[in-house]
């Protein structure tokens, strides 16, 4: 190379300078993808979603980051949760969506996969959730007055007493405290007479809900009969 001649040494420079921003964007490209790919959130408002019936129930779910003006569909992966919504100019949404269908109609919670899909980028975002069923039961489901059976709840207000009122002729016979409701589904199981007190009659209309005092339109509330022997 003559003298005072650069240019080789400039060409050779501009390569390597041209292949350390090809390796960078390389590097970058994906991470980038990675970013917008997760750019989507959904979120159910309900820490836990309490099925009551076996129609009707639906649950609340807000989206963030989808494109303005989109519709989003919801689906979960097994139950049968649906619904859509129309992304606001914030690129926000807030759906109404039904509630899932669990697995079992006894009282305990499940598990579910919600996801969420703009039909016109097919960008998606996916969130877990639980359920129960507003239910209670007892094992066995008939019993002697004074035997102790398991006793089983969910669906009620977390933090709150569980009470059983036994009812006869319309009047309250007596009044159980089963205990507290924990977590975000409200469960309760424990051990408790199947009936608390000395029984007078065959039948009870047992009404279970979080209030201490009985009243017919207390919510949430459930009316069973208990049959004795």
């Amino acid at each position: 190379m003559p003298a005072g001649d650069t240019s080789d040494v400039g060409a050779r420079v501009l390569r390597r300078s041209t292949l350390t921003v090809c390796a960078a964007l390389a590097l970058a490209l994906p991470a980038l993808a990675a970013a917008q790919a997760s750019a989507q959130t959904i979120t159910v408002v309900q820490p836990c979603v309490v099925a009551t019936s076996t129609t009707n129930d639906t649950m609340t779910v807000n989206g963030a980051g989808f494109t303005a003006g989109d519709n989003v569909e919801l689906q979960s992966t097994q139950g049968g949760a649906f619904g859509s919504a129309v992304v606001a100019a914030g690129g926000t949404f807030s759906a109404t969506v039904t509630d899932p269908v669990l697995s079992t109609q006894a009282p305990g919670e499940q598990s579910f996969t919600l996801n969420a899909t703009d039909e016109t980028n097919a960008a998606t975002a996916t969130t877990t959730f639980e359920s129960a069923n507003l239910a209670f039961a007892t094992k066995p489901a008939t019993a002697k007055p004074t035997k102790k059976v398991t006793w089983m709840f969910s669906g009620f207000t977390s933090g709150d007493s569980i009470y059983g009122h036994y009812l006869h002729g319309g009047k309250v016979r007596a009044t159980k405290n089963f205990g507290t409701a924990t977590g975000p589904c409200g469960v309760l199981t424990t051990k408790a007479k199947f009936y608390p007190g000395i029984a007078k009659y065959l039948s009870y209309k047992l009404q279970v809900d979080d209030s201490a005092q009985y009243s017919a339109s207390s919510t949430p509330s459930l009316v069973a009969t208990l049959f004795t022997f």
